[in-house]
């Protein structure tokens, strides 16, 4: 009898509990009158934040060794031999392309061996950089999707107000996709995160920002772009920092365009301060673009016979073509709309010698291995300086004919090809760390490109 009368009870609640549940129409209801315009905005851009961890590889001794006796390195060899160290990061970053293109902080990704990227539906992809940017503090790197990617709408920075609700979303201290809300405590700011080298033109925000948010997006309440989040004040609260999406936009059709030896190339250069139309900048000499007679200042208007994406998409579906694909154009040059067809070719390889000479006034040739014993040289291997011209970089940096260059940044250099490569994407003002052979003596040297 107990029993009967406890299942009835039992019975009775689960009842009234269904009464008492809103049916699934009003419950959706319910939750759609809760969604604030900051649920809304976060709903749409989910899909496009991802988070970046990277790993560092290096080989460290533990000791300094090179004038350690024989029979130490015999007896305690382990002391002295290389170890392995391998270090991380933790990042964010944003979709800006369908097919797997990623724009995050160069610091995140710049020197690192693996670079995993973690969507929002979890899976894991492998990424590669295509392209840097130090001194902006910007990169883009691609993954390979199974499925299209949806791009995070791009807004614009010229029209921010201060006091404006903005919204932050990134992997803090690991934590994926954290939401953190805050406003524009100011514009235009110059932050000094270590010393001689300075971002300008911040945005300053209140929005919490930790470690792991550099690269990702700050929204606006629309859901759409407004800077890529890059440093911390250190010691202070409350204070983060974002590179406006004005900025972040023209950094980047510039990194997508920069010429990669052996891939497809077009050889056109847009303008960056169209933010709707694609208007043709520059036609660079001996290009696909120059044959088919493209000129600066026409504006594209159809690829493939559609209406032209944004320039970014543009420059990202050229990036995916092959060597000898043809692209169709459709150009509106002086009011009328001309169709043009450009078929891509083979980008040719940067000539190592001109670059040195250009940038910094520095005459290569590669090295001779019999010249070496009679230049008294440690090596026989790097590119020998033939002159320097006056008043040049390489000059004021204290180089002279005779030195012998072994390696640009982290990169051996042995010939004018491996030169060429490594300073194709050397731009006016960048300083550049040279290791110079004199004699028998090592020198290290920064050359600022002019």
């Amino acid at each position: 009898m107990l029993k009967a009368g406890w299942t009835s009870l039992v019975y009775l609640a689960l009842v009234a509990a269904a009464a008492a549940a809103p049916p699934p129409a009003r419950a959706a209801a319910d939750r759609d009158d809760r969604k604030t315009p900051v649920v809304r905005a976060v709903e749409r851009v989910a899909p496009s934040v991802v988070n970046i961890s990277t790993k560092q590889v290096r080989l460290v001794r533990p000791y300094f060794w090179m004038d350690v006796p024989d029979i130490f390195r015999r007896e305690f060899g382990d002391l002295f031999r290389p170890r392995r160290h391998v270090s991380g990061s933790l990042g964010s970053g944003a979709v800006i392309n369908a097919k797997g293109y990623i724009v995050t902080n160069a610091h995140v990704v710049q020197e690192a061996d693996e670079i995993i990227v973690t969507l929002a539906d979890e899976s894991q992809h492998k990424a590669q950089l295509v392209s840097a940017d130090p001194e902006a503090d910007l990169a883009i790197i691609k993954i390979e999707p199974p499925r299209a990617l949806t791009a995070i709408p791009i807004g614009t920075s010229s029209d921010l107000m201060i006091g404006e609700t903005v919204i932050a979303v990134g992997n803090p201290f690991g934590y994926q996709h954290t939401v953190t809300t805050g406003v524009v405590s100011a514009l235009d700011r110059t932050l000094e995160p270590t010393r001689g080298h300075e971002y300008e033109g911040l945005i300053q925000t209140d929005a919490p920002i930790n470690p792991g948010n550099s690269g990702g997006p700050l929204l606006n309440i629309r859901g759409e772009l407004i800077g890529i989040n890059t440093a911390i004040r250190a010691g202070a609260q409350g204070l983060g920092f974002a590179i406006p999406v004005d900025k972040v936009r023209e950094i980047m059709i510039g990194l997508l365009n920069l010429r990669r030896p052996g891939s497809a190339w077009l050889g056109l250069k847009f303008r960056t301060d169209a933010s709707t139309a694609i208007v043709v900048e520059e036609v660079e000499e001996n290009s696909p673009a120059a044959g088919a007679g493209l000129k600066p200042g026409d504006r594209i208007e159809t690829v493939g016979g559609k209406p032209a994406p944004d320039v970014i998409e543009l420059e990202t579906m050229i990036l995916d073509r092959n060597v000898g694909d043809a692209v169709r154009l459709g150009v509106r040059r002086g009011g009328r709309l001309i169709e043009e067809t450009v078929t891509l070719a083979k980008a040719p390889k940067p000539d190592g010698a001109e670059l040195a000479r250009r940038l910094f006034g520095l005459h290569l040739q590669t090295l001779d291995p019999d010249l070496a014993p009679a230049m008294h040289l440690a090596v026989d291997r790097g590119l020998l300086v033939a002159g320097v011209d006056q008043g040049s970089p390489a000059e004021k940096a204290g180089l002279r004919t005779g030195d012998v260059v072994v390696q640009v940044d982290r990169y051996r250099v042995d010939d004018l090809d491996t030169l060429g490569n490594l300073l194709a994407k050397v731009t006016s003002g960048d300083g550049i760390l040279f290791y110079v052979v004199r004699h028998r003596a090592v020198a290290r040297a920064v050359l600022k490109a002019r």
